[in-house]
C-alpha cells in the first residue's frame, strides 16, 4: 500500500513539473513575441521569355487568371475578357462557404497593383508585379508587404510570411512563365 502511494506521488510531481516547464515555455514564447516584428516582406522572381506587354495580356486575360494565380485549397472564379482597374474576382475555397476576392488597382507598362482579401473580415493584402528587361526576356516581381495584427501570434506569423506566402508565389510565377512562353510562340 506504501509502494502504490509513494508511486502516486512521483507521477503528480512529474505532472507539476511538466506544467510548469509548459507553462514557462508558452509564457517565454509570448514574452518574447512582444519583441518581434510584425512587419513582413515577400518577394519572387522568375524571368520569362516575353516582353512585359505580352506577359501583361496574358496575365491579365479573365480566363488566364485562374490559370496561373494559384490559391491555397481554392481557386479564382473565371472572370470575362481582360481584367480591368477597379475590377474584382472571386476567390472560392473548396469545402468553404466563404471566398474573398482580388482587386486589380493600377495597370501600368512595367507593373500592376492589386489587393487580396483572403476571407471577408480579413485585413487586405497589397500585391505589386513588377517588369523588368533583362538580356533572356523579363524579370517578373512580386511583391508583398505589410503588418500582420493578430495578436500575440502575429509576430510569428509575420516571421514564417516568407515560407508561407512564397511557396504560393513561386508556384504562380512558374504557371505564368509556362503559360506566356506556351501562348506566345
Amino acid at each position: 500500500m506504501l509502494g502504490k502511494s509513494h508511486g502516486h506521488s512521483n507521477a503528480i510531481y512529474s505532472i507539476r513539473r511538466v506544467t510548469r516547464v509548459l507553462a514557462l515555455v508558452i509564457l517565454l514564447l509570448v514574452g518574447a513575441g512582444f519583441f518581434l516584428p510584425t512587419d513582413y516582406r515577400v518577394e519572387r522572381s522568375v524571368v520569362i521569355d516575353a516582353s512585359a506587354a505580352n506577359i501583361l495580356d496574358v496575365a491579365l486575360g479573365g480566363r488566364n487568371l485562374p490559370l496561373w494565380m494559384h490559391v491555397q485549397n481554392g481557386r479564382l472564379r473565371d472572370s470575362q475578357g481582360e481584367l480591368s482597374v477597379g475590377q474584382s474576382v472571386a476567390i472560392e475555397y473548396q469545402d468553404k462557404a466563404e471566398q474573398g476576392d482580388l482587386t486589380l488597382l493600377s495597370v501600368g507598362p512595367s507593373q500592376f497593383t492589386f489587393d487580396v482579401r483572403p476571407k471577408p473580415n480579413v485585413n487586405l493584402v497589397q500585391n505589386q508585379i513588377r517588369f523588368l528587361s533583362v538580356p533572356q526576356g523579363t524579370q517578373v516581381m512580386w511583391q508583398i508587404e505589410g503588418n500582420l495584427d493578430a495578436g500575440f501570434i502575429g509576430p510569428y506569423l509575420a516571421l514564417f510570411a516568407n515560407d508561407m506566402a512564397g511557396k504560393n508565389f513561386e508556384i504562380s510565377l512558374q504557371k505564368l512563365k509556362k503559360l506566356v512562353e506556351n501562348q506566345i510562340q
